[in-house]
């Protein structure tokens, strides 16, 4: 802003006003600094978006289980889990799995515990008799994402 007033208010050369120069002098600097936390910033995002890809995985079988249990819902009325409970159980699982400096270690433990955690967490509120459906359904959706069984192959045990 004291920029832009002084180009206007300069009365006769830009050339002798000190105080223009100054002020001109401390955008210079004022958008090195930006520039420089604009680099900063791209890095860092390049950063979180690698950590994010990493995590893929675990929002993938995520996905599958909680559409899973919602799915049940077609079953019985009665077994309607809300988003909030699942993300609940999600977090946890986050929590509780064993913690590991690597990488592949950690988010095996998070979807070995994750699974299993949805897994005893539906079967509590299912009737017996759906509790083998479920487990079917859930090693087959497994199975699916992983591409060890096709589509048509699920359907084919399933109907």
């Amino acid at each position: 802003d004291n920029l832009l007033y002084k180009l206007t208010s300069t009365q006769g050369s830009l050339v002798d006003d000190t105080t223009l120069i100054e002020v001109l002098h401390v955008t210079k600097i004022t958008a090195s600094e930006v520039n420089e936390k604009l680099v900063v910033a791209a890095e860092t995002e390049l950063k979180i978006n690698s950590a994010r890809e990493e995590f893929r995985p675990v929002a993938k079988r995520g996905s599958i289980l909680y559409f899973l249990i919602t799915e049940m819902s077609m079953v019985n009325v009665m077994y309607q889990t809300s988003l909030t409970q699942f993300l609940d159980l999600f977090d946890l699982s986050m929590e509780r799995s064993e913690h590991s400096p690597i990488t592949h270690k950690r988010l095996d433990a998070i979807i070995e515990h994750l699974t299993y955690s949805v897994f005893q967490y539906t079967c509590r509120g299912l009737y017996e008799e759906h509790k083998l459906l479920f487990t079917l359904l859930l090693a087959l959706k497994i199975d699916m994402s992983r591409d060890k069984i096709s589509h048509n192959e699920f359907e084919v045990l399933i109907k």
